[in-house]
């Protein structure tokens, strides 16, 4: 025989699978590709389908680069991006570029042994 508080948590831990997928984009789309132009103003991407999406860069818009926070003026044509953008919006909220931030040290050795402590 199955514990009600078993089941209730059960149902719970389910239905918070449910809710965390939306909350974890938030009220953000995310726009990836290759910037074909950049301005004071704007920012335009080429997406994945050849199409093109201009975005308008405003005071509240944020650059970062591998995790580091740098201005607009760093971002060049031919850059990979993201960009969240609020949904309803052509209003770039964040812009990333650039290679992930490097591991530390610790992280690196440890990737790169398996199991058994070998190294790969």
């Amino acid at each position: 025989m199955k514990r009600p508080g078993s089941v209730l948590l059960a149902v719970l831990f389910v239905t918070a699978l449910f809710v965390a997928g939306p909350l974890a984009h938030g009220n953000n789309d995310h726009v990836r590709g290759v910037v074909t132009e950049v301005s004071a103003e704007s920012v335009t991407v080429q997406l994945q389908d050849q199409t093109t999406s201009t975005l308008k860069v405003t005071a509240q818009t944020t650059v970062e680069k591998s995790g580091k926070a740098v201005q607009l003026t760093d971002l060049k044509v031919g850059e990979r991006v993201v960009v969240d953008v609020p949904k309803g919006t052509k209003e770039a909220r964040l812009i990333r570029f650039g290679p992930p931030p490097a591991k530390t040290a610790a992280t690196a050795t440890t990737a790169q042994k398996s199991p058994s402590g070998e190294k790969k």
